[in-house]
């Protein structure tokens, strides 16, 4: 399943249309709306499925027993998904930015697209209470031939009082190669199918994201006084037709995105069993930060150069160290993102080290990462635009050229699976997102970049002829 995002007349943009869900690079000129409408995909990307009610569940279900109800997602119906969320979100646009931005922003139309491989399918089964039975399980996964390791993985379960529970579980299958896979399997104290029917989609269609704002050296040094000063549970209240009505929370004079950011700061802890991005850890600490991070007791963070001896606090640590180490928070955390939105990736970094953090979001997009990024730095660009050109050549000619460039097959981009759009800022002070197409032999063509080194090269060609 892939998702886009789009949007007209919002802020400074006139109109765009983004992929969400795999490898997303944005370019453009500096107040061109890439920030906002980074911003947008992450508070919306948490409120889509709480839009889905029960007049949209019956489209899906093709069986029900006394055991199960077995819903089905498919390319054949995700457009019935579809349709349902851009009427919800043409009545709920306003109040969903008002919410993730905290004040009014014009916006004239918000909305998805989602599309599905049609070689896959979505099987998504509430269980009955009689279905937590092992042998009533094991016949509902051989009737349905849904993964087998569900019956293994429900016995680790904790369940006591199974008929107060629901289950909801999510496989997802290749119609030609018959392999199924369980990716959620969601246990509650709640036998409303509405509430399971979500928890179903929300494993489909809402990846666990984070957003690294801009600006990163200042938020990693001043989380902990921004709490400090600002109860975390602070309320306002409207005074309406005489009435006090709200108890909202607020984010002070933060976007939600930001305050989450913040809220990860605070209340960042490790998961020590996680091993799925060790190799990417490693990677990150040994060609970019050329150390590791970590934290004490009190929750502080510190820097332990693998070339010095000792730690120091991060605020005694470089502007760089304070711009990246975020990405390894993220990758180690035990919310267990799944996609990074990160504004300006290349702040602060040497163009050397920008050419290792290219390698690096490979390397994570080829884990499962997704990733979207925004990025002024002609060096990163062209960095990745000659990794997709030698991943094009490679499938062409195999591995073997990879020495030739002391690089690793884990440096290189599944191209069908990057996504570049350039902001052109227009003459009416409004801005036009466009994607950019890459050529499998020359890339992709950053006008914006090019530009702006002719004019360097005819600026220095001038000098050396005032010298003759």
């Amino acid at each position: 399943m892939h998702f886009w995002i789009g949007v007209e007349n919002f802020a400074k943009i006139e109109s765009a249309k983004i992929c969400v869900d795999n490898y997303t690079v944005l370019v453009g000129e500096n107040n061109s709306g890439k920030t906002f409408l980074m911003q947008l995909v992450q508070g919306v990307g948490k409120k889509i499925v709480n839009l889905i009610d029960e007049t949209i569940m019956n489209e899906f279900l093709i069986e029900e027993t006394e055991l199960y109800k077995h819903y089905l997602i498919s390319d054949k119906n995700v457009s019935k998904i579809t349709s349902f969320i851009n009427e919800k979100l043409m009545v709920e646009k306003e109040h969903i930015i008002k919410e993730i931005f905290g004040k009014d922003i014009t916006i004239g139309s918000l909305y998805v697209d989602i599309s599905m491989d049609e070689k896959k399918v979505y099987d998504l089964v509430i269980l009955d209470s009689k279905g937590f039975d092992k042998k009533n399980l094991l016949e509902v996964v051989n009737t349905l031939n849904l993964d087998i390791s569900i019956v293994d993985a429900m016995g680790k379960f904790p369940v006591t009082e199974l008929s107060k529970l629901g289950i909801c579980i999510v496989n997802k299958k290749n119609k030609e190669t018959k392999e199924s896979k369980a990716i959620s399997i969601d246990v509650r104290s709640n036998d409303k199918d509405t509430i399971l029917f979500c928890d179903g989609l929300r494993s489909i269609m809402e990846p666990k994201s984070l957003f690294l704002p801009a600006a990163r050296t200042g938020l990693m040094l001043l989380y902990r006084e921004f709490f400090a000063n600002k109860a975390d549970n602070e309320r306002s209240f409207t005074l309406i037709d005489g009435h006090i009505v709200g108890n909202r929370e607020t984010y002070g004079d933060l976007t939600q995105p930001m305050y989450e950011f913040l809220r990860f700061l605070q209340t960042y802890y490790k998961e020590e069993i996680r091993v799925i991005y060790k190799d990417e850890l490693e990677f990150f600490e040994g060609h970019l930060i050329e150390g590791h991070i970590s934290m004490n007791k009190q929750g502080a963070f510190s820097y332990n150069s693998k070339n010095e001896n000792g730690t120091v606090p991060m605020y005694l640590a470089s502007s760089m160290i304070n711009e990246v180490a975020p990405l390894a928070l993220a990758i180690t955390s035990r919310n267990r993102y799944q996609r990074m939105i990160i504004d300006e990736v290349e702040a602060s970094l040497h163009p050397q080290k920008q050419l290792e953090l290219v390698r690096f979001f490979n390397r994570l997009n080829n884990k499962g990462m997704s990733l979207i990024v925004s990025t002024h730095s002609d060096t990163f660009v062209s960095k990745l635009n000659n990794l997709y050109i030698l991943s094009e050549q490679v499938k062409k000619n195999g591995e073997g050229i990879l020495k030739q460039f002391n690089l690793e097959k884990e440096d290189l981009i599944e191209t069908e699976r990057l996504f570049v759009y350039e902001f052109v800022n227009q003459p009416n002070g409004k801005s036009v997102v466009k994607e950019m197409k890459g050529n499998s032999k020359t890339g992709y063509q950053f006008d914006l970049f090019t530009d702006s080194a002719m004019h360097l090269y005819e600026e220095a060609t001038k000098l050396g002829e005032m010298q003759e």
